[in-house]
């Protein structure tokens, strides 16, 4: 059975221990870590970023559009933005239909 690794390990020594090339060990966001920065700090910033996208999910309400022009934009609005998560554009589409029907 093989030893676990420190965490107080830096980057750059875990790197050429493991046999990686440099900058291969990345942070949560993408970006390279520094090869000065700690295993266990490292770790600590992906159980943030795991604990942020769980805690990060509210049910949203969307105020059905009441004008041709409130609709044009909430339309505009939900296109134009690629960051809009998937549920609240689809909130908006139904709140768009249902205040067509009427």
């Amino acid at each position: 059975m093989a030893r676990k690794t420190r965490s107080d390990i830096q980057i750059g020594n875990l790197e050429k221990k493991l046999g990686l090339n440099s900058g291969a060990i990345r942070n949560p966001d993408g970006s390279d870590a520094r090869s000065d920065k700690t295993l266990k700090k490292l770790r600590e910033d992906y159980e943030k970023q795991a604990n942020k996208k769980t805690s990060t999910s509210k049910k949203v309400t969307v105020k059905p559009a009441t004008t041709v022009d409130e609709k044009k934009a909430s339309k505009r609005q939900v296109k134009s933005n690629p960051k809009t998560p998937i549920a609240l554009s689809k909130q908006v589409r139904t709140a768009i239909k249902k205040s067509t029907k009427k």
